[in-house]
């Protein structure tokens, strides 16, 4: 990365350090450590700042911890919040989804802001909305958070409770800013919410409250500039191919009582995506790239993940050619370029994505790859990204 431009930025502290290991936990590319940073933090007053109080001792801060021999090194942070008294947490999928490429065992425990500790058992999830539920080994009743009887409304203030900078369990308080963020599915996230609160790794996962102290949503994602945003930049499954705007702001999927998402996810409900089996190197546009993949656009496959359907089909993972000359030895790559889904052109990610977001798990649908100067078409199954990927994502 050689110097600063507009990124967008997903909030999380990787539970799999998945920016080190240059795989990504969700989806199907990498995550990336952006080196322009959020806005100072707006502490709260008044009400909100005694809803924080009080909502406060219901949040935890949730670690991925190593076992056996690498025991009590944590690999990762993320905030979640109790919403039932005996031990059931809410967070963001993302936070607890676990990796195949961690260099431990680990296992993911709560802290409190008593300091107390419990192990977490992953009970439900929805990986579309990025929300997950756990079960925290309580032997006693603890303090939880209640979602809002309604939907907020814009200019509404609201405090998200987080980990981020090295804090533990701080507020970051902020207003409502926009309602019904989506993505062309009226039935996925019509009420996320976009906020102005000062988020950054860490923080996700956690609440956002009201001044009644009520949980209104779970923080999900923070960006700057979306509207330079590459394929490289991860966006929530949700918020693929929404307006978003041209500075800074986050989003929190929203949270209200009784609705489906939170009954179904807390009831043990497991709803996954469907994917290839590959994670992403970047776009290929052959007017511009420096190396020849070939004559059309399209993704370059990257690492193609053991046992998938896109190894099943003969996708092949970047590798690369050593070539020596007269002129000295050049480094030459050699990628599958994924340029369409059933006949429909994947010029970039956010193409990719849509076509395979139209899809359902178990479908066979036809992609065609050119590598090189050869183009060829496979059919394969869809999987599920948590079978296929145990945590390394894509699409």
């Amino acid at each position: 990365m050689s110097g600063p431009r507009p990124f967008t930025w997903l909030l999380f502290f990787t539970l799999a350090l998945a920016a080190v290991l240059a795989t990504e936990l969700r989806r199907e590319e990498p995550r990336l450590m952006h080196v322009q940073g959020p806005p100072p933090v707006e502490q709260p007053e008044g009400q909100l700042e005694e809803a924080y109080l009080l909502a406060r001792d219901a949040t935890v801060r949730i670690e991925a911890r190593c076992t056996g021999s690498r025991a009590g090194q944590t690999l990762g942070v993320g905030t979640g919040f109790f919403v039932t008294a005996d031990g059931m947490v809410f967070t963001a999928f993302h936070v607890v989804e676990q990796s195949s490429t961690q260099p431990c065992p680990t296992r993911l425990v709560a802290v409190t802001a008593a300091g107390a500790e419990y192990t977490l058992d992953l009970v439900g999830f929805d990986v579309y909305m990025d929300v997950a539920a756990l079960r925290a080994d309580v032997d006693h009743a603890v303090p939880y958070l209640t979602p809002a009887a309604r939907r907020p409304e814009v200019g509404d203030q609201v405090v998200a409770i987080g980990n981020s900078r090295g804090d533990f369990l701080a507020a970051r308080a902020g207003r409502v800013t926009r309602l019904g963020v989506q993505a062309g599915r009226a039935d996925f996230a019509s009420g996320t919410i976009e906020l102005t609160n000062s988020l950054a790794p860490g923080d996700s996962g956690g609440p956002v409250v009201n001044e009644k102290g009520e949980v209104v949503g779970v923080v999900s994602y923070i960006s700057f500039n979306p509207s330079a945003m590459t394929s490289q930049d991860w966006v929530p499954p949700y918020l693929r191919g929404a307006r978003l705007p041209s500075a800074y702001a986050s989003y929190a999927v929203p949270l209200v009582a009784g609705d489906e998402l939170f009954t179904t996810v807390l009831a043990g409900g497991r709803r996954d995506v469907p994917v290839i089996g590959f994670t992403v190197e970047n776009d290929y546009d052959p007017a511009r790239s420096a190396h020849y993949l070939g004559a059309r656009p399209g993704v370059i496959v990257r690492q193609v993940m053991p046992g998938s359907p896109a190894e099943r089909a003969g996708l092949r993972s970047r590798s690369e050619e050593t070539l020596v000359s007269e002129s000295g030895v050049r480094i030459v790559p050699q990628a599958d370029v994924v340029v369409a889904i059933d006949g429909r052109p994947t010029p970039t990610y956010q193409d990719l994505v849509a076509e395979i977001r139209q899809k359902e798990i178990g479908q066979t649908v036809v992609v065609t790859v050119q590598r090189g100067n050869a183009t060829f078409r496979v059919e394969l199954t869809l999987g599920a990204r948590t079978d296929v990927f145990v945590g390394n994502g894509a699409d």
